[in-house]
């Protein structure tokens, strides 16, 4: 952790969703590049719900929003929820502070009412696009004198405030904007790009702009890390802080998440919040590794590092500008080496949930446990998220004859010759020497069949795993058939039917089948 400069302001960035639904991935990357630069200069991460979208802003999304950044990890220093010394953190609540400032814009003669209606303004628009000129408004209401605009108060008419922006002038706000973006450059819009601009609209209620300054002022943001499609805002504010005297904040604005197809990320690539990663078993560790990789990368080139080696390492000098591609694949291996190097018991707890919703989980007791564990370790290298674990154990809980010998590559090593009465002696010799509980006695079970049967190889050891699983993959049979005898009657979980009662369905069918 760094500790800003002594001569600079104490870094403080802010996370500011508008509560519409669950947090986008394109979201959570940009909160976690505010919390990695806050953490990273032993700052301040706030979070602020902007919610002045009445019409889809709701309680309830903004707890699924602070939830998804929970389980993310991203514990924040100020919001709605913990508060702080510049409260409220939900913009519907700041309402007072709103209109003093645009009183204080009103006062300086930044500000002017205007009672142009919506068809007014549309007819103006129309008028200017059909003259080539550019659709700003055409200061109409910035020429009423107080007397004016006092008799159409009285009179009952509603206005909404615009901001003037000067073209030229010895006013502090005319003039071109240019920033210093700390990821894409100097960046600079001409002074006769922008008209006057609403700051509250005629209903009351301010501005996302408006909003936007008053918050980063008063919440003392030092550093405005954001999405890139919130760039063309900025000439907006930056005139705003020049109006009223304000210290403008750094800008940063990180570049757009793209699909595999290179068109911006949406649905029709699939899941896109962290909330639908998370139900299919993605790990809040992995996500946030990976989220951090889309446009930054540290200097060692490292890929897999944990949430502390990123705070240390974390710099916006090496935010990339250009646009990051989201890649479900680099994705999934990045989960994947997650999961290998957890524990059986970590993996425990966060697969119970799951088996329980399987069926497979009966009672959550020390033996259902442990033979869990021990499922679990079995099964992990070739798992890539939590949700892998369902297919991977479902073959001990699942065997149907009918469907083994609906599988095409289980009933073609079943319809090889002599598998049938192989088969036979698989069943003989569990129950002449009692289903094997080690892998010693696994072992000895597979030479005893083997010199019965004079098999070896793939015709030995494959007809002995559909025997077992009723699949043609799986784990080593050397860990998985004590496993299935041990779980077998054990108490905690769902039926598990034993080796030998699975060989001995398996050449019931086969014979009624007329197998080989």
């Amino acid at each position: 952790m760094t500790k800003s400069m002594s001569n600079e302001p104490p870094v403080r960035t802010r996370f500011a969703p508008s509560p519409t639904g669950h947090l986008h991935v394109g979201g959570a990357r940009t909160a976690i590049f505010n919390w990695l630069f806050a953490r990273h200069h032993g700052g301040t991460f706030i979070v602020r719900v902007e919610d002045t979208d009445q019409a889809r802003s709701t309680r309830e999304s903004e707890r699924m929003v602070l939830d998804d950044l929970r389980w993310l990890g991203l514990h924040w220093d100020e919001g709605p929820d913990n508060g702080g010394p510049h409260g409220p953190y939900r913009q519907s609540e700041r309402s007072s502070l709103y209109s003093s400032v645009v009183d204080q814009l009103l006062a300086l003669g930044h500000a002017y009412p205007c009672f142009c209606s919506e068809d007014v303004l549309e007819a103006k628009r129309r008028e200017a696009e059909a003259d080539g000129r550019p659709p700003h408004y055409d200061l109409t209401c910035r020429g009423l004198t107080p007397a004016e605009i006092d008799a159409r108060v009285r009179s009952g008419a509603t206005s909404a405030i615009r901001f003037h922006v000067p073209k030229a002038g010895g006013s502090a706000v005319a003039g071109d904007v240019t920033i210093a973006d700390l990821i894409r450059g100097e960046v600079t819009w001409k002074a006769d790009s922008l008209g006057d601009f609403i700051v509250r609209r005629s209903d009351g209620m301010p501005t996302y702009n408006f909003c936007v300054v008053v918050d980063d002022h008063d919440m003392q943001i030092s550093h405005v890390i954001r999405a890139e499609e919130h760039l063309t805002n900025t000439h907006r504010q930056v005139l705003l802080y020049r109006a009223l005297g304000w210290e403008t904040p750094k800008f940063a604005h990180v570049s757009l998440i793209l699909g595999q197809d290179r068109s911006k990320l949406s649905k029709r690539h699939g899941a896109t919040s962290v909330a639908a990663w998370a139900v299919d078993g993605y790990l809040a560790d992995a996500m946030l590794n990976y989220l951090t990789l889309l446009g930054w990368s540290p200097a060692d080139g490292i890929e897999l590092f944990d949430r502390e080696s990123a705070v240390r390492a974390f710099s916006l000098e090496r935010v990339n500008s250009a646009p990051a591609v989201f890649d479900p694949q680099k994705l999934a291996w990045v989960n994947g080496q997650y999961i290998h190097k957890l524990t059986a018991a970590e993996l425990w707890e966060l697969t119970k949930p799951r088996f329980a919703t399987a069926g497979w989980l009966r009672e959550d007791s020390p033996e259902a446990r442990a033979w869990f564990e021990s499922a679990i370790a079995l099964s992990q290298k070739g798992t890539s998220t939590l949700a892998d674990f369902i297919p991977a154990l479902a073959p001990m809980f699942e065997f149907a004859v009918d469907d083994v010998l609906a599988d095409q590559e289980a009933d073609s090593i079943l319809r090889e010759e002599g598998t049938e009465s192989f088969v036979a002696q698989i069943v003989d010799e569990l129950k002449a020497n009692g289903t094997p509980r080690d892998g010693d006695e696994y072992k000895a079970f597979v030479e005893r069949l083997k010199s019965l049967s004079g098999r070896k190889g793939k015709p030995l050891f494959m007809p002995i795993r559909v025997a077992m699983t009723g699949r043609a993959h799986g784990p080593e049979l050397v860990a998985l058939v004590p496993l299935l005898e041990a779980g077998s009657g054990l108490r905690g979980l769902a039926p598990i039917a034993s080796p030998l009662s699975r060989a001995e369905a398996l050449l019931d069918g086969l014979r009624a089948r007329g197998g080989r």
